[in-house]
């Protein structure tokens, strides 16, 4: 588990969104698992992005769907079969907190509760990296931290959990490595490894 963290504009989303392959480097390598996912060929995206959930501050919620529905896309897009995306579906929802809420729409929720359904989403197809950019940003205090559990909880069953965040309180009181970006360069890596 590691946060990164920098000044606005220091790079924090630009790597995240590398990772995710959603740009591509201007020059260099990202390595991920030995294997350069810059030159990774288009056909073979969608594979390696099955293993990495994403959770960013707009949630990206579809509100003409179901809670239920929004975390399902990616079992769908990945082909699985109902019953066991719904399995799935409802084990992401119940780690969050809101299988009680499975048939509402995005709507009718808070931002917290939102923010817990795109975490969801991003977990569901059990990712063995977790992106999530500002996740806490506009949340108030008592629920960003019980998002940082949820994290924590992925983390200790094996997920590889990255959260850029500019939030130096909550960075400071989780205790885990601490990766600091200056106009786009690592300046510092503090923390636990």
């Amino acid at each position: 588990m590691t946060f990164l963290t920098g000044h606005s504009g220091a790079g924090k989303s630009t790597f995240l969104k590398l990772l995710l392959r959603l740009d591509r480097p201007s020059r260099g390598q990202i390595l991920v698992n030995e294997v350069n996912i810059g030159q990774l060929p288009e056909s073979r995206l969608p594979r390696y992005r099955q293993q990495i959930g994403a959770v960013f501050q707009d949630h990206h919620l579809l509100g003409h769907r179901s809670v239920f529905d929004n975390v399902a896309l990616p079992l769908r897009v990945a082909g699985m079969r109902e019953r066991e995306a719904g399995r799935r579906v409802r084990a992401a929802l119940s780690a969050v907190s809101l299988l009680e809420k499975e048939r509402l729409f995005p709507g009718h929720l808070s931002t917290g509760e939102q923010q817990r359904v795109g975490i969801a989403r991003a977990v569901v197809n059990r990712p063995r990296i977790l992106l999530a950019d500002e996740p806490t940003g506009n949340l108030d205090p008592e629920l960003s931290r019980d998002i940082m559990d949820l994290f924590r909880q992925f983390h200790r069953v094996g997920t590889t959990v990255i959260i850029a965040s500019h939030d130096q309180a909550l960075i400071e009181s989780m205790g885990v490595r601490i990766v600091v970006l200056t106009h786009g360069k690592l300046g510092s890596v503090d923390g636990q490894p």
